[in-house]
């Protein structure tokens, strides 16, 4: 071996030696943190809010939470005696109250993807109507969101809102009782930065024209809403379906239609877009939708809005019910609520499942790791399927609490 090889040797051994030091010397990898339920509608010292809490809506990234309180002790100085909004930090643990600068009780609430802004219905003290503003959380900024989007048309509920805040969807209300098409709501999207507003839902061709539409959602680029269609107070059978507005194109597609030759037998509810806006999810009663579907209760549906393909999804057991879905923007997890089939108090409990693996998770466990005892309401879920929120008067899903009243929670799933 000449000097240079030898030379050359030995640089590489001190190279190995020290790379081989350096990694004894790195810690071990972190275990993942186990998976807990913590209490959100809580004053500043942890104590629990001191009246309801409802409505969740969270940031993609699931730091952020918001939802609708009665409670006065949320946070210092609330003592408008009204529904506010607020909205949580669950990384510091910190809440403020939005939409302050506004009068009014609050409604409904839908936080946009980034986090950086709040769309809220407010009932007008004024006017006796509730109303749509969006908040810039940020700033601090409120913009009121042109209701009167048609003749009569001036009230709005239930709000969606776009990942960055530009587009906002809502139910268009008329104030005063007038016959028509849909003359109990329509939705539209109103553009922000434009102030143009479309109108997304359509009575169909030779439809009931004392109809509604609610239960608006948002694709996180705005191009896509969708939205339940239904005629108030029906006898039975399919009075309500879901509906997708492609924005850009016009397109209007039913996401619930059953397979050629078949005539739907039950309704269809709380329909939502997905993130990217290719697939609609929506709970239904519809047994034709899909092959054996025989459990005669509401099921899970997912359609593919690009194929065609629709899949149900059924709970742990096959005779139980599941309804109330949302889907993560990474399209993978599936937020959805589920009762047991003999249970004879009907608990909904909220759960996860894996659309990748088949993996269902409870989301809703109590303090012992068991079933919750009390229902939740419909869960919201963040773009990785890793946080979940919802609403719950049950008084065990965190340790030592005790039952006083509705409360917003969140579980984090590790």
């Amino acid at each position: 071996m000449t000097s240079t090889m030898r030379a050359t040797s030995g640089m590489l051994g001190v190279a190995l030696a020290v790379t081989l030091g350096m990694a004894a010397a790195l810690p071990a990898t972190a275990a993942p943190a186990p998976p807990r339920t913590e209490k959100a509608s809580v004053a500043p010292d942890g104590t629990d809010g001191n009246a309801p809490s409802r409505g969740p809506s969270l940031s993609a990234d699931g730091r952020r939470l918001a939802f609708v309180s009665h409670a006065d002790n949320l946070v210092a100085g609330d003592t408008d005696g009204a529904a506010d909004a607020f909205v949580r930090d669950l990384t510091t643990g910190t809440t403020r109250r939005a939409g302050g600068s506004v009068d009014g009780s609050v409604d409904d609430v839908a936080l946009s993807g980034n986090g950086r802004y709040l769309a809220f219905s407010v009932i007008d003290p004024g006017d006796g109507l509730s109303h749509i503003w969006v908040e810039d959380l940020r700033t601090g900024a409120v913009q009121r969101i042109e209701d009167t989007v048609a003749p009569g048309y001036d009230a709005g509920r239930r709000p969606a809102i776009s990942a960055d805040g530009r587009y906002v969807a809502f139910v268009a209300e008329r104030s005063a009782p007038a016959e028509g098409e849909d003359r109990w709501g329509r939705v539209y999207r109103v553009d922000r930065t434009t102030g143009k507003a479309v109108r997304i839902s359509q009575v169909p061709a030779g439809g009931e024209r004392k109809t509604a539409a609610t239960n608006p959602s948002i694709s996180a680029d705005g191009k896509r809403v969708g939205y339940q269609f239904f005629v108030p107070h029906p006898a039975s059978g399919d009075w309500s379906d879901a509906y997708v507005r492609d924005v850009p194109s016009g397109e209007l597609i039913q996401a619930d239609r059953a397979p050629d030759g078949l005539t739907s037998d039950g309704q269809t509810e709380f329909p939502q877009i997905s993130a990217d806006g290719r697939y609609a999810v929506f709970d239904s009663l519809d047994s034709r939708l899909t092959p054996g579907d025989t459990n005669q209760g509401h099921n899970v549906f997912v359609r593919d809005l690009k194929t065609g393909a629709l899949r149900r999804i059924d709970a742990g057991d096959p005779a139980a019910f599941t309804a109330y879905p949302q889907l993560s923007a990474d399209n993978r997890h599936l937020a959805f609520a589920s009762a047991d089939p003999g249970d004879t108090n009907r608990t909904t409990r909220a759960y996860v499942r894996d659309l990748r693996t088949g993996r269902t998770t409870l989301a809703s466990p109590d303090a012992q790791g068991g079933p919750n005892d009390q229902s939740v309401s419909a869960p919201v879920i963040d773009r990785d399927g890793r946080t979940i929120a919802f609403g719950s008067s049950s008084p065990d899903l965190v340790p030592g609490d005790t039952y006083d009243t509705s409360h917003i929670y969140v579980r984090h799933l590790g």
